[in-house]
Parts: C-alpha cells; sequence; structure tokens
C-alpha cells in the first residue's frame, strides 16, 4: 500500500463514478486506485504498487465480517454448515458477481493487450475490501460486505445457489483434453461421529490438490476448488509471461 502515488484528474473522475456505484466516498483515493491496478501495469510502471497486497487484506476482512455475520444469523447449524455457506460467499464467483454488479471492468487497470479476466475481477474485488478497511474503517467495511456479500446468505442456504467446483474442474480439464479427475480418500481421522477426510484429485495420472472437510464430499469440493483456481492461475501466469515476451 502507498499514499504517494499521483492521481490524474481524469482518474479522479473515474474513480468518483466508483464510489458513486458503490455508496462509498474515500478520503484517500490512491489506496482505491491500488486496489483497482493489476500487477501487469505495475510490471510496465514499477513505482506504481498493485492490488495484490491489498488482496491478501482484503481476503482476511470479507472471511471475518462474513464469519460474524454466519455465526449471528444461524445459531442453529453448526460449523460444518456455516463453513459451507462462507465457502459459496467468499469464494471467487461471488467475488467476480459482485465485481461485475458494480462494473470494476470499467475501472481496473492493466497493461495495454491485457484482457481482464474474470480472476482479475475477483482478486481486485478483494482488494477494494482491503481499501475500505484501510481508508473508511470496520464498520463501513462490514456495512457493505453485509450488502454485497452476507445478504446472499438465505438463498445459499436454502440451496438455490450452488458452487459445484467438481463440475467446473471436469469442464476445464475435459475442455483440455485432459479426461476426468479422479477423488481418492486418503485419510479419514477422528471419531466415527465426526471424521475428518482427507482427499485427492488428480488428472491423467497427475496430483493436482488435497482437500480437507468434515465429509468426503466436502473434501472432494475443496480438493476440487484448490485444483481449478491453481489451473486457473497457471493460465493467468502464462498470459503473463507472454505479455512480457512481446513487449520486451
Amino acid at each position: 500500500m502507498t499514499s504517494a502515488r499521483k492521481i490524474s484528474s481524469e482518474r479522479a473522475a473515474a474513480l468518483a463514478i466508483f464510489q458513486e456505484r458503490m455508496g462509498l466516498s474515500f478520503s484517500d483515493l490512491s489506496i482505491l486506485d491500488e486496489a483497482l491496478t493489476h500487477s501487469s501495469y505495475s510490471h510496465d510502471h514499477p513505482h506504481i504498487a498493485d492490488y495484490e497486497r491489498l488482496e491478501f487484506f482484503g481476503d482476511a476482512v470479507l472471511k471475518f465480517v462474513v464469519s460474524e455475520f454466519l455465526y449471528h444469523s444461524y445459531p442453529k447449524h453448526d460449523e460444518g454448515r456455516l463453513t459451507e455457506i462462507r465457502a459459496v460467499l467468499i469464494n471467487a464467483r461471488t467475488l467476480e458477481s459482485v465485481a461485475i454488479e458494480l462494473g470494476l471492468a470499467d475501472f481496473i487497470t492493466v497493461a495495454r493487450g491485457v484482457p481482464v479476466r474474470s480472476s482479475m475481477l475477483a482478486r481486485s474485488m478483494e482488494a477494494v475490501l482491503g481499501a475500505i478497511y484501510f481508508d473508511l474503517g470496520m464498520e463501513k467495511a462490514r456495512l457493505f460486505i453485509n450488502r454485497f456479500f452476507s445478504t446472499k446468505a438465505d438463498a445459499v442456504n436454502q440451496d438455490r445457489i450452488k458452487d459445484n467446483y467438481k463440475a467446473q474442474l471436469q469442464q476445464l480439464t475435459q475442455s483440455r483434453a485432459q479426461g476426468v479427475p479422479i477423488y481418492t480418500v486418503l485419510q479419514i481421522e477422528g471419531p466415527p461421529h465426526d471424521p475428518i477426510f482427507t482427499v485427492s484429485v488428480a488428472v491423467a495420472n497427475q496430483p493436482l490438490a488435497q482437500g480437507i472437510g468434515r465429509s468426503k464430499k466436502i473434501a472432494e469440493q475443496e480438493a476440487a476448488r484448490i485444483a481449478y483456481c491453481g489451473l486457473l492461475d497457471e493460465e493467468s501466469t502464462k498470459l503473463q509471461v507472454a505479455t512480457d515476451d512481446r513487449s520486451a
């Protein structure tokens, strides 16, 4: 995070529109600008910080606020069910949907020739949450997160919103002609009434990830989520390398 970056009048006007969409008013535009700056742009402008540090912090703020909301809203749910609901509310798909709702893609700064991808929207949205916390405080961050994220909890709780990383992973691997993911239970720990499952997922005999959960289904979904996000990150890295090579 840096407060030294200069904001042009044109950029300030654009950020004003984004703030209006969020229903917020920042005192320090530079931190909001940072939250909307992709690493590809920072690579070309080394003195400009990208959103990654704010993304790291925003992830923690989002998880805390949503956990707090769920704890008070569903007093009869056990830890496992609360974890399932939270996983949907804070995942990349939900972050992307909120980013789309706010039109974040209109304001993110990337290097010339770099397309704005779904993963960028989700990560920048998390960074925006971190920026809200640092500039406006926890209460504003809590109100914003509860407005755009926590309000989806009832739909998730009633299974109107589903998040199936196993299906997403299979769709991705099959589109690459890599075959169907194979899940294997590696370990079951704990007493019979409260087991903890560790599951691995492999594609084309290549282990991709492991997941842990209080049921086989949850552990498989967690393994699929880690594998899916890892494969998307690989795609993003390859794209960045290709962009760097073209601009070199």
